[in-house]
């Protein structure tokens, strides 16, 4: 499996991420090309969620499953 097939089949899977300000995101999204990811920041850690993130997708596929 390709790593844009993988990252397609977890949207909707929330996971550990070092850029999102409560260090848990989950995966809303990934561009056309498949390049970029959006995603979500969950509550996490006594910290409120709810902020959209645009990354590279090499960063949120390390995340996911690296």
């Amino acid at each position: 499996m390709t790593k844009l097939k993988e990252l397609k089949s977890a949207i909707g899977k929330e996971f550990s991420d070092n850029y999102s300000p409560t260090l848990r995101s989950v995966l809303l999204s990934v561009s056309k090309c498949g390049n970029i990811c959006y995603t979500m920041s969950v509550d996490a850690y006594n910290k409120k969620g709810g902020q959209i993130l645009k990354q590279p997708s090499y960063l949120t596929w390390n995340a996911i499953f690296y």
